[in-house]
């Protein structure tokens, strides 16, 4: 990093963590109850950057084990709550009752759960994907328009700053008009489950009324999907599917084929599977124009490849002096260490707050996060996907 970099990024941390440090936002959870990976992500992420103040939540429908995880995250027990509408009415009355809720359970009850907060004016940080409904998707985004509320949905991917300069590169122009685009994800989690095993391991994936019409779409499908519209600023037309279980021991669909037809005639493929043996997180996406190229690969999240047309590839390399402040903004770690998952994730949680706070104080404020949108287009991508895999494959409109 240069001289004139390395200033710039001790800055740029200086502010990240300090800013605020006294107007903490109080924020509470619903679900990531003990031995869960989500919500100890969530819980981490919230407190990276020394914007919330933890204050209540659920987390088990066992009042016990609801105190007693609480209690082992420092929240006072008479507010570990086992019942979320009692958690909404309770800190509603309070002088210092949450501004914030953050929601990892089941898809299925995310819009039950943040109603009831929204109507109190409490913001929304959600887990993927937002329903598991389209009507649902749309009730949650005629709620949240209603009674102005910040939300922001965790696709936490597109906060890597790695792909956050893929899409600045992308709007810049350099690789020209965009004719081709490929995500990859390629898991293996469900490839050694037998028929017994099932409701053991997958537990509430086997169960539609959580998942929606797809298992795989849900899981990491809708990643998959915000990830292309994310980098490339693209929207999906029409799709053609083949979402399928690939495995004779499991009962729900392990494995998608989507062929994408993008306006300007531009093509596109997404591939999501739990099926892939050996397969941990190969997240990758590919993006090809008229004058060049970018790929990123989540095992590789501090590098992205840059071609140029009749030009050897370029590495850039995350907080370099190559980099866009969008990109620089987006790392919290000195170029040359590794940067990742978490650190990601917490980027959404602190644009949450910049959010939160800027609405409070009245002031305009652009939104870098996933929003309500995102996720209902998510939602939406999930049945067409389905839909069209139901019918042969046939060519569905989003």
């Amino acid at each position: 990093m240069s001289k004139k970099n390395k200033i710039a990024f001790g800055k740029l941390n200086l502010l990240r963590n300090d800013k605020l440090e006294n107007n903490k936002i109080r924020i509470g959870f619903v679900g990531g109850g003990p031995n869960s990976f989500i919500g100890y992500t969530h819980r981490l992420s919230a407190r990276f950057d020394n914007r919330f103040e933890f204050l209540a939540g659920v987390f088990s429908r066992d009042k016990k084990k609801s105190v007693k995880f609480g209690e082992s995250l420092g929240i006072d027990k008479e507010r570990c709550y086992n019942d979320f509408k009692e958690m909404a009415e309770k800190e509603a009355k309070r002088d210092d009752g949450i501004e914030a809720l953050g929601i990892m359970t089941p898809s299925g009850n995310h819009y039950q759960i943040a109603k009831e907060f929204i109507k109190n004016k409490v913001h929304i940080i959600c887990d993927k994907p937002l329903t598991s409904t389209i009507k649902d998707a749309e009730n949650l985004k005629k709620l949240i328009t209603k009674h102005k509320i910040i939300f922001a949905l965790t696709h936490n991917y597109s906060s890597y700053p790695m792909l956050r300069e893929a899409k600045e590169i992308v709007q810049s122009g350099k690789i020209g008009k965009i004719t081709l685009v490929n995500v990859e994800y390629p898991q293996g989690y469900t490839v050694a489950i037998k028929k017994n095993e099932e409701k053991e391991v997958l537990k509430w994936r086997l169960d539609k009324n959580q998942t929606g019409p797809s298992m795989i779409l849900s899981e990491i499908g809708t990643h998959a999907y915000h990830l292309l519209r994310y980098v490339t600023g693209l929207e999906v037309e029409q799709l053609s599917a083949e979402v399928s279980s690939l495995s004779s021991e499991i009962s729900v669909d392990d494995n998608a084929f989507i062929l994408l037809r993008i306006k300007n005639n531009i093509r596109g493929s997404i591939w999501v599977s739990s099926a892939a043996t050996g397969g941990e997180n190969g997240l990758k996406i590919r993006v090809f124009g008229n004058k060049g190229g970018l790929e990123w690969f989540q095992d590789d999240a501090n590098n992205l490849k840059f071609i140029e047309l009749n030009s050897p590839t370029k590495i850039i390399t995350r907080a370099s002096n190559m980099v866009s402040k969008f990109s620089m903004e987006s790392s919290r770690v000195a170029a040359g260490h590794p940067e990742g998952f978490f650190e990601a994730f917490a980027n959404i949680y602190t644009e949450f707050a910049d959010s939160i706070n800027a609405y409070k104080k009245n002031k305009k404020h652009k939104n870098t996060f996933p929003t309500i949108d995102d996720g209902l287009k998510g939602i939406k991508f999930i049945f067409a996907a389905k839909n069209s895999s139901n019918n042969n494959s046939k060519w569905i409109k989003i």
